[in-house]
Protein backbone atom coordinates (compact mmCIF):
# COMPACT_ATOMS: atom_id res chain seq x y z
CA UNK A 1 0.00 0.00 0.00
CA UNK A 2 2.94 2.45 0.22
CA UNK A 3 4.03 1.86 -2.88
CA UNK A 4 0.71 3.43 -4.86
CA UNK A 5 1.86 6.83 -3.68
CA UNK A 6 5.17 6.95 -6.20
CA UNK A 7 6.00 5.99 -9.31
CA UNK A 8 8.65 2.90 -10.26
CA UNK A 9 10.90 5.33 -11.53
CA UNK A 10 10.88 7.35 -7.67
CA UNK A 11 11.36 4.15 -6.26
CA UNK A 12 13.82 2.89 -8.25
CA UNK A 13 15.79 6.17 -7.53
CA UNK A 14 15.04 5.75 -3.52
CA UNK A 15 16.18 2.47 -3.86
CA UNK A 16 19.74 3.75 -4.26
CA UNK A 17 19.42 5.60 -1.39
CA UNK A 18 18.30 3.15 1.34
CA UNK A 19 19.48 3.40 4.32
CA UNK A 20 20.38 -0.53 5.50
CA UNK A 21 21.36 -0.18 8.67
CA UNK A 22 17.84 2.23 9.53
CA UNK A 23 16.45 -0.93 7.64
CA UNK A 24 17.95 -3.72 9.89
CA UNK A 25 16.73 -1.78 12.85
CA UNK A 26 13.06 -1.10 11.41
CA UNK A 27 13.07 -5.22 10.57
CA UNK A 28 13.76 -5.38 14.42
CA UNK A 29 11.31 -3.54 15.67
CA UNK A 30 8.62 -4.49 13.17
CA UNK A 31 9.22 -8.34 14.25
CA UNK A 32 9.52 -7.49 17.97
CA UNK A 33 5.89 -5.43 17.65
CA UNK A 34 3.82 -8.57 16.29
CA UNK A 35 5.45 -10.88 18.70
CA UNK A 36 4.03 -8.53 21.19
CA UNK A 37 0.80 -8.29 19.44
CA UNK A 38 0.92 -12.17 19.42
CA UNK A 39 1.12 -11.85 22.90
CA UNK A 40 -1.30 -9.69 23.37
CA UNK A 41 -3.74 -11.75 21.66
CA UNK A 42 -3.37 -14.61 23.86
CA UNK A 43 -4.21 -12.30 26.84
CA UNK A 44 -7.17 -11.15 25.69
CA UNK A 45 -8.06 -14.75 25.16
CA UNK A 46 -7.99 -15.75 28.14
CA UNK A 47 -8.43 -12.62 29.74
CA UNK A 48 -5.09 -12.26 31.57
CA UNK A 49 -5.55 -8.61 31.94
CA UNK A 50 -8.39 -9.11 34.44
CA UNK A 51 -6.11 -11.14 37.25
CA UNK A 52 -3.25 -8.71 38.15
CA UNK A 53 -4.55 -5.10 38.35
CA UNK A 54 -1.49 -3.27 39.88
CA UNK A 55 1.55 -1.82 38.28
CA UNK A 56 4.49 -2.32 38.43
CA UNK A 57 4.32 -5.37 40.19
CA UNK A 58 1.77 -8.38 39.63
CA UNK A 59 0.34 -8.92 43.42
CA UNK A 60 2.90 -6.98 44.86
CA UNK A 61 5.95 -9.19 43.13
CA UNK A 62 8.00 -9.25 40.47
CA UNK A 63 6.40 -12.60 39.18
CA UNK A 64 2.70 -13.59 40.03
CA UNK A 65 2.79 -16.08 42.62
CA UNK A 66 0.48 -18.47 40.73
CA UNK A 67 2.75 -17.87 37.44
CA UNK A 68 4.03 -21.73 36.85
CA UNK A 69 0.76 -23.92 38.92
CA UNK A 70 0.07 -25.72 35.53
CA UNK A 71 1.55 -28.89 34.50
CA UNK A 72 2.77 -29.73 32.55
CA UNK A 73 5.00 -26.86 32.49
CA UNK A 74 4.40 -25.71 29.31
CA UNK A 75 0.83 -25.05 29.83
CA UNK A 76 1.53 -22.15 31.86
CA UNK A 77 2.55 -20.17 28.62
CA UNK A 78 -0.64 -20.46 27.39
CA UNK A 79 -3.11 -20.78 29.70
CA UNK A 80 -1.24 -19.37 33.06
CA UNK A 81 -3.33 -15.74 33.31
CA UNK A 82 -0.33 -14.41 35.53
CA UNK A 83 2.46 -15.63 33.40
CA UNK A 84 1.34 -14.86 29.75
CA UNK A 85 0.48 -11.12 31.50
CA UNK A 86 4.18 -11.64 32.83
CA UNK A 87 5.19 -12.05 28.82
CA UNK A 88 3.06 -9.62 27.40
CA UNK A 89 4.45 -6.59 30.37
CA UNK A 90 8.12 -7.95 29.77
CA UNK A 91 8.49 -8.02 26.05
CA UNK A 92 6.39 -4.53 26.42
CA UNK A 93 9.21 -3.01 28.61
CA UNK A 94 11.66 -4.52 25.66
CA UNK A 95 9.46 -3.01 22.87
CA UNK A 96 9.97 -0.06 24.80
CA UNK A 97 13.64 -0.04 24.61
CA UNK A 98 14.00 -1.05 21.25
CA UNK A 99 11.88 1.39 20.59
CA UNK A 100 14.14 4.22 21.93
CA UNK A 101 17.05 2.71 20.09
CA UNK A 102 15.18 2.84 16.64
CA UNK A 103 13.77 6.01 17.58
CA UNK A 104 17.79 7.26 18.38
CA UNK A 105 18.74 5.77 14.97
CA UNK A 106 15.89 6.46 12.89
CA UNK A 107 17.31 10.78 14.23
CA UNK A 108 19.93 9.87 12.74
CA UNK A 109 18.40 9.46 9.23
CA UNK A 110 19.42 11.95 6.07
CA UNK A 111 16.27 11.98 4.91
CA UNK A 112 13.66 14.36 6.84
CA UNK A 113 10.54 11.91 5.90
CA UNK A 114 12.62 9.22 7.55
CA UNK A 115 13.23 11.04 10.40
CA UNK A 116 9.86 11.89 10.73
CA UNK A 117 8.27 8.33 10.16
CA UNK A 118 10.62 6.99 12.73
CA UNK A 119 9.76 9.97 15.72
CA UNK A 120 5.97 9.33 14.75
CA UNK A 121 6.23 5.35 15.69
CA UNK A 122 7.77 6.01 18.55
CA UNK A 123 5.53 8.82 20.11
CA UNK A 124 2.61 5.90 19.03
CA UNK A 125 4.49 3.42 20.98
CA UNK A 126 5.24 5.66 24.15
CA UNK A 127 1.11 6.42 24.01
CA UNK A 128 0.45 2.58 23.23
CA UNK A 129 2.83 1.71 26.60
CA UNK A 130 0.29 4.34 28.52
CA UNK A 131 -2.50 3.00 27.35
CA UNK A 132 -1.21 -0.70 28.23
CA UNK A 133 -0.75 0.90 32.04
CA UNK A 134 -4.18 2.31 31.72
CA UNK A 135 -5.71 -0.87 30.72
CA UNK A 136 -4.17 -3.15 33.64
CA UNK A 137 -5.13 -0.78 36.09
CA UNK A 138 -8.44 -0.25 35.06
CA UNK A 139 -8.71 -4.34 35.28
CA UNK A 140 -9.39 -4.17 31.35
CA UNK A 141 -12.66 -2.94 30.31
CA UNK A 142 -13.83 -3.54 27.19
CA UNK A 143 -13.68 -0.18 25.58
CA UNK A 144 -10.16 0.79 27.17
CA UNK A 145 -8.83 -2.93 26.24
CA UNK A 146 -10.52 -2.68 22.91
CA UNK A 147 -9.01 0.77 22.21
CA UNK A 148 -5.57 -0.45 23.30
CA UNK A 149 -5.61 -2.89 20.55
CA UNK A 150 -6.80 -0.60 17.88
CA UNK A 151 -3.57 1.50 19.14
CA UNK A 152 -1.54 -1.67 18.67
CA UNK A 153 -2.67 -1.99 15.07
CA UNK A 154 -1.91 1.74 14.76
CA UNK A 155 1.81 1.21 15.65
CA UNK A 156 2.14 -1.39 13.87
CA UNK A 157 1.53 0.98 11.03
CA UNK A 158 3.32 3.27 11.88
CA UNK A 159 6.39 1.11 12.13
CA UNK A 160 5.34 -0.12 8.66
CA UNK A 161 5.58 3.40 7.39
CA UNK A 162 9.09 4.47 9.27
CA UNK A 163 10.81 0.81 7.73
CA UNK A 164 8.87 1.37 4.26
CA UNK A 165 10.85 4.95 4.17
CA UNK A 166 13.99 3.48 5.82
CA UNK A 167 13.84 1.20 2.34
CA UNK A 168 12.74 4.25 -0.15
CA UNK A 169 13.32 7.01 1.18
CA UNK A 170 11.66 10.37 -0.11
CA UNK A 171 14.44 12.52 -1.58
CA UNK A 172 14.10 16.77 -0.16
CA UNK A 173 15.65 19.33 -1.99
CA UNK A 174 16.08 23.20 -0.92
CA UNK A 175 12.67 24.04 -2.74
CA UNK A 176 10.32 22.17 -0.94
CA UNK A 177 11.52 23.22 2.67
CA UNK A 178 11.34 26.91 1.22
CA UNK A 179 7.47 26.30 0.00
Amino acid sequence: AFLLGRGERDLVQARRLRERRLFAVATGWMYLAFAQILIGALVAGIDAGRNYVDWPLMAGQFLPPDATELTPMWRNFFESPGLVQFIHRMVGYALLAYGIFAWLAGRGSAHGATRRAFAIAFAGLLAQVVLGIVTVLYAAPWDIAITHQLVAVIVWVLILRARYLAAYPVAGSVRDRAA
